[in-house]
């Protein structure tokens, strides 16, 4: 089923670049934790990175200590960023399965550094397409971006983004087929996902969960 929801008014995608020398990055991605071990398990803490680095440099104002760097985030100091924030963003031995845990260490690691975040969910398993859409677009709004699990799928194409966390930076619609695509951070590169088909032709034991942090 499509989605009938549509935004008040365009949104505007988030722009996250990460540099080295000549490279921009899209993101950051798990493959830079210096340890194997963790460049396996790395998704979770890389959105959890991507968004706190990204929350300072937007917002100093409330949210500064939340990276402890300054100036154009190039890659050197974000994977000192990624190290740090993986000692409270800990993957277990599957991974980082359920997204209230996500929160809650995102939400120890604010706290360690004196932020206040308040956390938001959606546990997809119940929700539509048009829940997804309204919050996703009311984090985006706001500028700020969200981080997405996607556990399981059946659909093929989309093999590449299974037992994995991304950061979302923008939603919008192709008018040409009335369908939703979201513009994800993932392994430092930007990509672009069918919405409808992510959503709606998954099984229902098979979970995709939202959380932002604002």
């Amino acid at each position: 089923m499509e989605s009938l929801i549509t935004p008040k008014t365009p949104l505007e995608e988030i722009q996250f670049h990460i540099y080295d020398l000549g490279t921009s990055y899209y993101g950051g991605s798990q493959y830079w934790f210096p340890k194997k071990f963790h460049q396996l398990s790395g998704c979770g803490p890389v959105a959890a990175a991507n968004i706190t680095a990204y929350l300072s440099q937007t917002f100093p104002d409330k949210y500064s200590n939340l990276y402890s760097y300054k100036g154009n985030i190039n890659k050197n100091d974000f994977v000192k960023h990624m190290v740090e924030i993986r000692k409270y963003v800990k993957p277990g031995i599957f991974g980082l399965t359920s997204v209230n845990q996500f929160s809650d260490n995102v939400m120890d690691f604010s706290k360690e550094r004196g932020v206040s975040l308040v956390p938001h969910i959606l546990n997809g398993n119940d929700s539509s397409i048009d829940e997804a859409i309204i919050f996703i677009s009311e984090a985006l709004s706001q500028k700020i971006p969200v981080a997405i699990l996607v556990l399981k799928h059946p659909v093929k194409e989309f093999k590449e983004y299974t037992w994995h966390w991304m950061t979302i930076t923008g939603l919008n619609m192709n008018y040409q087929d009335n369908i939703y695509y979201i513009s994800v951070s993932s392994y430092g590169v930007r990509e672009e996902i069918n919405l409808d088909l992510l959503w709606n032709r998954r099984r229902s034991k098979h979970i995709i969960s939202l959380a932002y942090f604002a």
